[in-house]
């Protein structure tokens, strides 16, 4: 370990002298996390309810879900700069609030436009609040108890996967207090009013005690080239992939590689880049942030892909299919549990060791379901699916933020997270190479249609020409060689995590 890393190593440590409230403040903002992440998982279920009832079409519906996603990943870095420089808990507050009145918005949106409008400003208010999660670990969490924080985090993280098609299939299905679809933003509401009531108690006050001057140029460039990287991705299939999105995808590294240069020139002249160029030399941040983008763009595919599999290929409902991932969710819970004692151990070992057994949990879940399996012979790979997943996000967050200070604790969190949108964005687009139109070539066959195009409704119509019993076949026959493209990222996953820092004294107990 370098000097500089060292030191930064030792500072954050004493930075993060115990809080008396830091697991209640924990608690709170993973309640904050998880609504968060809901509003991610659960309008995928819900979806044709809500274009029904607002009257919309399907490119509309696009946007319920592509409106969040941008102003969440555009935003999520500078939420994380401002929380260093105005206070983490003031940050995290004006989130909850606007999330939650963004909610209410949603809730009870007449049409479509208003809709997207109010989910733009859900996605926004995210990027002010979710950053602020792990920046306050960083912050007030010593190291040793960072593993155990961390992992609960992952824990969130799996669970909201697994809860939000489940809940999204029982508001819509049962109808809930006659509220539909709307009950998915509306459940928001009380959640969001106790967790503001909550925040203010136990939350504490961390800021960066030297606060930086904003970064306005950098704010410009860098969330210019996540926005050139992440709308293509988001809604390039969708768009058929016209020649100005090709462009926007080939200029998002290059107005990345200005920022790079700005930032550089910056911290020489002032030392406050939005993301200082510093953090990639500390030990753990730069591998961290690459297994988290390299994990999401899998993981997140893999969800899709199984969704379609269940739901278009073996007639699934959408809450049988979101039950069907309970297994996932009870191993992601028990492998929380486990950090605080593995991480210390094993080290990096453990990043590594999860992106294993999850790529063992595939192969499982992939080869059961091509044999045409039920749930009971699914579980037990859906079950090491959600132990390797968490052993991989929790302490990939944890070692992201070794030799993280205070005073960068929100830069280092919003990149965080800005890794994991852009891995989520680039796993759903990569589906339109590594499953949409093998499925869709194969079923063009299957009804003697020209073409191989895979996108949009022409991969519905062609796969609903096909019959029900041949229409399982093709879409567990593209499933199993998805799984296969999965299983190999999460080797990649596992030869990055080995770059993640060998020391584990600072986690000892």
């Amino acid at each position: 370990m370098t000097r500089t890393a060292a030191a930064g190593t030792a500072g954050a440590a004493s930075e993060a002298a115990p809080h008396p409230h830091r697991w209640a403040a924990l608690c709170v903002m993973l309640t904050a996390l998880f609504m968060n992440l809901l509003d991610v998982t659960i309008i995928t279920v819900a979806l044709p309810a809500m274009r029904e009832g607002l009257g919309s079409g399907y490119a509309a519906s696009q946007w319920f879900l592509t409106s969040y996603t941008l102003a969440f990943g555009a935003g999520v870095i500078t939420g994380g700069r401002l929380g260093d420089r105005f206070g983490r808990r003031r940050l995290f507050l004006l989130g909850v609030v606007c999330f939650t009145l963004a909610s209410t918005a949603c809730g009870i949106a007449p049409d479509a436009a208003l809709m997207i409008a109010a989910r733009t400003v859900q996605g926004a208010a995210a990027a002010l609040m979710v950053p602020q999660v792990m920046a306050t670990v960083y912050a007030v969490f010593p190291l040793r108890e960072r593993g155990a924080a961390s992992g609960a985090f992952g824990a969130v993280t799996g669970f909201a996967g697994v809860a939000g098609p489940v809940l999204g299939g029982v508001f819509v299905t049962y109808d809930l207090a006659g509220l539909g679809w709307r009950a998915i933003f509306l459940v928001n509401v009380p959640l969001g009013l106790a967790t503001l009531v909550a925040a203010a108690l136990v939350v504490p006050d961390t800021r960066a005690k030297d606060p930086l001057r904003m970064d306005v140029w950098g704010v410009v460039l860098l969330t210019g080239g996540l926005l050139c990287a992440l709308y293509p991705l988001v809604q390039g299939r969708d768009a058929g992939w016209p020649g100005w999105m090709r462009v926007s995808l080939v200029a998002a590294p290059c107005v990345l590689a200005l920022y790079a240069l700005h930032a550089r020139a910056k911290d020489r002249r002032d030392h406050s880049a939005l993301v200082p160029l510093r953090l990639f030399s500390l030990p753990g941040f730069g591998a961290g942030t690459a297994v988290l983008f390299t994990v999401h763009v899998v993981m997140i595919g893999f969800f899709v892909a199984v969704s379609l599999a269940l739901q278009m290929g073996l007639g699934y409902s959408a809450l049988r299919t979101g039950l069907v991932f309970l297994p996932w969710a009870l191993g992601g819970a028990l492998a929380a549990q486990l950090m605080r004692y593995a991480v210390p151990r094993l080290g990096r070992h453990v990043v590594s060791l999860g992106a294993l057994v999850a790529a063992v949990g595939l192969l499982w879940f992939g080869t059961v379901l091509s044999a045409g399996g039920g749930w009971v012979p699914m579980a037990p790979g859906l079950f090491l699916g959600g132990v390797g997943t968490v052993c991989v996000i929790g302490p990939s967050f944890m070692f992201a933020g070794t030799g993280v200070t205070a005073r960068d604790a929100g830069a280092a969190s919003g990149s965080c997270n800005a890794a994991v949108q852009l891995g989520g964005a680039l796993g759903t687009a990569l589906l339109a190479v590594w499953l949409f139109a093998p499925l869709a070539s194969a079923a063009a066959k299957a009804t003697g249609a020209g073409g191989t195009s895979g996108g949009g409704s022409r991969l519905e119509r062609l796969v609903a020409g096909v019959p029900a019993a041949e229409r399982a076949d093709l879409f567990t026959e593209a499933f199993w060689s998805y799984t296969v493209i999965a299983v190999g990222g999460l080797l990649l996953v596992a030869v990055i995590a080995q770059a993640l820092p060998k020391d584990t004294s600072p986690y000892a107990r």
